[in-house]
């Protein structure tokens, strides 16, 4: 009922057109109503609810309605307990039911009884008739003809290739979809397959644990700036530094290097809280707009703040800056120079390197399970600060 298929062998060409095919000629769900009264139908069920029926009154009804037929029965085995019985090629098949919101039998859910029976005669029927084929289809595919690999050796190659494994989860297609594996119908109704949800790779489940790792993420389906693994933003925007970064320090640099108490004033909570869902939405934002320069400055301690690791990880915190990925190494670069022009100032502005490096270390570093002293913490930051060119910056 809930097999998610496999890849698809290169060769044979006759499957990768036919198998869209054979979804299409799979029975139909046929529910049988249920004439009589039933006390207490739970209220997710319809008439395809028969009540306390036994196997061969059940077994007896599906045959006389055909392929595809399908009621729901109550347990005898257990109280508060269903079975979904279906007639397909000859036989009747019963599974437990199972209800939180949505129907379902296995891991896929379904809004309702005609959409999870269609889309197990569709399993169900494309198994019976490319059985051989699909246990043959991920392990005879050939990847470097696969069109993702077309697509990310033609893709703007500008900066480095990172080795990323992909971001894969189910995923429900709305329109008929192939596998950027092996190039074959993904079959079914609802979560055909997984889709990567940093580059968009659609695959069938099997297919997809033998990609490698070589997501190239876009910018289409890396749609928040908020809260997003840098080197997964930096790659689909391909950019060095991520743009909210660049903007404030822009902004600031622009018209804020000389204002008391730059970055320690905190600016409006609920603004920065707008200018990040405009961001989220992928809205035009102008920084110059924003009146309070206080504002800016806390939306970039925002969002150092909500970074899923902070820009230090403890692992590179405790052995070598050099360690640093790409994107955190420029990233941290381009704010230790920031705040190094901030400091050259602090006559005017009265924040030092070590007022700045007091504000944030706690956001910069990630101390781990095991804290390192802040005094630790603040000490590093103050040096790299008054030199900055302790980490790599971009080309």
């Amino acid at each position: 009922m809930d097999d998610d298929g496999g890849g698809g062998a290169a060769g044979s060409g006759y499957w990768k057109q036919n198998l869209y095919l054979l979804q299409e000629k799979a029975p139909k769900p046929l529910a049988v109503r249920c004439t009589r009264h039933v006390e207490h139908r739970p209220p997710q069920y319809g008439d395809e609810f028969h009540g306390l029926i036994d196997r061969e009154e059940t077994d007896q009804l599906l045959r006389e309605a055909g392929e595809g037929a399908f009621l729901v029965r109550e347990s005898r085995r257990s109280n508060d307990a269903f079975t979904l019985c279906m007639f397909f090629n000859g036989k009747v098949l019963n599974y437990k039911l199972y209800y939180d919101g949505c129907h379902f039998v296995g891991d896929k859910r379904f809004e309702s009884m005609d959409l999870l029976v269609a889309d197990g005669l569709i399993s169900m029927y494309i198994d019976l008739h490319a059985a051989d084929y699909i246990k043959r289809m991920a392990d005879e595919a050939i990847y470097e003809d696969s069109p993702y690999l077309h697509y990310t050796k033609s893709a703007d190659s500008s900066l480095r290739s990172v080795a990323r494994a992909h971001n894969f989860s189910q995923y429900t297609f709305r329109a008929p979809h192939y596998c950027d594996y092996c190039r074959n119908f993904l079959w079914g109704l609802v979560h055909q397959g997984v889709r990567c949800a940093d580059c968009g790779f659609a695959a069938h489940k099997k297919c997809s644990e033998k990609t490698l790792h070589d997501c190239r993420p876009e910018a289409r389906y890396v749609k928040r700036m908020f809260a997003v693994d840098l080197t997964t933003l930096c790659l689909a925007h391909q950019t060095a530094i991520p743009p909210v970064v660049q903007q404030c320090i822009k902004e600031v640099e622009s018209r804020g290097l000389t204002v008391e108490g730059i970055y320690r004033v905190s600016g409006s909570h609920d603004h920065m809280e707008r200018l990040r869902v405009q961001f989220d939405s992928q809205q035009n934002v102008d920084l110059s707009q924003v009146d309070d320069i206080h504002t800016v400055c806390g939306l970039l301690k925002l969002y150092l703040r909500l970074l899923p690791q902070q820009l230090v990880p403890f692992s590179v915190y405790r052995r070598a800056l050099g360690e640093l990925s790409e994107a955190n190494a420029y990233t941290l670069n381009a704010i230790l120079t920031h705040l190094k022009k901030v400091s050259d100032l602090s006559g005017q502005n009265k924040m030092s390197a070590e007022n700045l490096s007091t504000i944030f270390s706690p956001t910069l570093f990630c101390t781990g399970a095991i804290p390192a002293l802040p005094q630790q913490q603040h000490m590093l930051l103050h040096f790299m600060i008054l030199y900055p060119r302790v980490v790599p910056s971009p080309p």
